[in-house]
């Protein structure tokens, strides 16, 4: 009885502890305010976008989307922008703003920055990225933690490469799961998966039905893991977020030549498997 009672006492004593820190944190307090942010601006890397190159003299026309947080006003907010010094695009050269400010019109939650790129100025070698502010707006708070944008322009030139390829392994890595191989092939096909298909996410960026070229379900009866890259002027570019279903990082690299509708494609994963395939375009 006389343990009860002193559990009981604990008790009581942590439940008061707790009230007075949740009143002392203020968790009792509702967020009533309004914040403007870039709506890309949650996004790790930012937004790359991919333009194909025509002529000397082209341009596009980019939108970034600014949110209002919070309920929608009774008046216009108006949104003040500035470049970043830490931008590597210049003003004039990879781009241009028709006006630093935007407007959230009345009863709205967004509204879209117009941003125009100076695509015939810039070379596919080139890598400006524009890092974008939010100074001030009126009628709203500006975010602390998604006030700043990095827009990432990149030109390639025009790509097709979508379809279905024939796989031909000239190189297959069985990995020994520490990076290592522990089996090697040479001029291989993986009869029961001698196809892959690759679909366009956008401009450029392109979708393998399987990054492992019939490896996993081929010899481990395993998942297709599913990758991007992108293909700049045929040199293609593994995404940095290709990764299989245990969070194994894919490295990928290769180049195409359009022509004879052939990909040369390596790549490797940290348990070591990996190798090098040469993709057939089917009619």
């Amino acid at each position: 009885m006389k343990i009860n009672k002193l559990y009981s006492i604990i008790l009581l004593f942590m439940m008061g502890t707790l009230v007075s820190c949740m009143e002392e944190s203020d968790f009792d307090k509702v967020w009533d305010g309004s914040e403007v942010e870039f709506d890309a601006s949650t996004l790790p890397n930012g937004v790359t976008q991919n333009f194909v190159r025509l002529n000397a003299t082209q341009t596009d026309q980019a939108n970034l989307q600014i949110n209002l947080v919070g309920a929608a006003q009774s008046t216009p907010v108006t949104v003040t922008v500035e470049a970043d010094p830490a931008s590597t695009a210049v003003q004039g050269v990879h781009y241009t703003l028709a006006s630093k400010t935007v407007t959230i019109p009345a009863g709205q939650v967004i509204a879209q920055l117009p941003v125009t790129v100076l695509t015939g100025n810039i070379q596919p070698t080139e890598t400006p990225n524009l890092v974008l502010n939010i100074t001030s707006a009126n009628g709203a708070k500006v975010s602390v933690n998604y006030k700043s944008l990095t827009y990432r322009i990149r030109v390639i030139c025009p790509s097709n490469l979508v379809g279905s390829y024939t796989v031909l392994w000239r190189v297959l890595n069985l990995g020994d799961g520490s990076g290592g191989v522990r089996q090697t092939a040479t001029n291989f096909t993986i009869a029961a998966f001698p196809t892959i298909s690759l679909t366009s996410t956008a401009t450029g960026v392109y979708t393998m039905s399987d990054m492992s070229f019939g490896m996993y379900p081929g010899f481990y009866q395993d998942t297709a893991p599913t990758g991007t890259f992108t293909d700049r002027c045929n040199v293609l570019i593994g995404a940095s977020t290709n990764r299989d279903r245990y969070n194994d990082p894919f490295t990928i690299t290769g180049t195409s030549t359009p022509a004879d509708g052939k990909i040369l494609i390596t790549w490797k994963n940290t348990y070591g498997d990996g190798g090098t395939v040469e993709l057939t375009k089917r009619p």
